[in-house]
């Protein structure tokens, strides 16, 4: 119907082509399959483990790397060699508890024998790999996780997909052109999703991968982190929670690349209605409590006053807080995203609290969310080179 419609009815904008404007209809088809109507009237009769277990069985398709562009491998951060001080979260005014807890059901599995794993996969272009004189008959060397060099810098990547789809494997041609246009090899986060696993356990998961690549010897300015969608909300979270753990000197990342971020948990954006029919991303009213908000954030619970105060907290939803003192930082947006007013809030925000020219936004006409994959198309082209261009900056 999609292909019909282009052709006999006509574009959706004059600057979409057919596989853009097929991607679309399809995607905003199966996200109401995904994330269907539903109402606190009935919260206590939803299964959260078949709803877990229907995104399990509906992923993100996996994308491939191709031979041509780099190489992968799969690698595993031992979560018992990051030592967390769970007094350290003392102060957050959320999910301070549920932190606690994390971090002693990890010290519990050390202790019964099985330790947590935590996976994720490098990916280097051999643009990356030539940086540092790596050929292919040694390419081996770049899918080890310690520095190839003292000024080496590398790319922490957390993938988007309403924290309850995802994985590095969906990521590969996105982060895999990404290497290649930054020469950065990206240690690409399997971090747990939701509703199984709910808010912070992604912060956590991110927060280890950061004290991870220290450790391995990466300076924290020499750790660029990488977020798409809800990745780009993880990046920015991630951020903030550094922020508060040192406050006098804290350890920030080098600098932060924010593809279509999700900006907030409480969104209020006219975009949000005014951009539905073009976006590919539902919208979902925050009274559902199958919404990816819901199922993020403390699954099953209703949609209280409380509720709703909570989602207002600054590490959730950032122009309510202190996003001064951030480090460099490049946002790139679609003018058709639902989210897009409210990544402009975001933006102006950032641009606020710092050195506006340390602030990159660029916002592309008529793209949607995360539009960087459509690789055919002139808009993909030009972020990606204005990507290198800040990562060059960085340098």
């Amino acid at each position: 119907m999609a292909v019909l419609r282009y052709y006999f009815v006509g574009k959706t904008l004059p600057s979409w082509d057919l596989k853009m404007q097929v991607f679309c209809e399809l995607a905003r088809y199966y996200g109401k399959i995904l994330f269907p109507e539903s109402s606190d009237d009935n919260i206590y009769n939803i299964d959260f483990e078949i709803i877990q277990k229907k995104f399990q069985n509906t992923p993100i398709p996996p994308t491939v790397l191709s031979k041509k562009v780099g190489i992968y491998s799969l690698c595993h951060i031992p979560v018992s060699d990051i030592v967390l001080d769970s007094d350290a979260f003392q102060g957050l005014g959320i999910a301070e508890e549920q932190f606690r807890n994390l971090i002693h059901a990890d010290k519990d599995a050390l202790a019964n024998g099985i330790p947590r794993l935590l996976p994720y996969e490098i990916i280097a272009s051999w643009e990356a790999c030539k940086k540092w004189g790596i050929l292919q008959d040694t390419s081996d060397m770049a899918l080890k996780p310690q520095p190839l060099s003292d000024n080496e810098f590398v790319a922490l990547c957390l993938h988007g997909g309403s924290y309850a789809m995802g994985n590095p494997a969906s990521h590969r041609e996105l982060l895999g052109r990404f290497s290649k246009e930054t020469k950065l090899r990206c240690f690409v986060v399997d971090y747990r999703l939701a509703p199984l696993y709910p808010f912070p356990a992604q912060l956590h998961d991110a927060l280890i991968s950061f004290y991870y690549l220290i450790s391995l010897g990466f300076p924290p300015e020499k750790i660029i982190v990488v977020g798409d969608s809800a990745g780009g909300h993880l990046s920015i979270s991630l951020v903030l929670l550094l922020k508060h753990l040192a406050r006098d000197t804290p350890q920030l990342p080098g600098g932060l690349v924010l593809l279509s971020p999700m900006p907030a948990t409480d969104l209020h954006g006219e975009s949000l209605i005014k951009n539905a029919n073009y976006d590919y991303v539902c919208p979902t009213p925050l009274e559902w409590p199958t919404s990816p908000i819901r199922l993020f954030y403390k699954p099953g619970t209703k949609c209280t006053s409380e509720y709703k105060k909570e989602i207002k907290h600054p590490l959730l939803t950032f122009a309510n807080g202190n996003l001064s003192g951030f480090p460099p930082t490049i946002v790139q947006s679609g003018s058709r995203e639902i989210l897009i007013d409210d990544i402009r809030i975001l933006c102006n925000k950032l641009k606020e609290h710092n050195n506006p020219k340390t602030i990159i936004y660029k916002e592309y006409p008529d793209m949607v969310h995360v539009f960087h994959r459509f690789f055919h198309r002139p808009e993909s082209d030009n972020a990606f080179k204005a990507l290198s261009d800040f990562v060059n900056m960085l340098h």
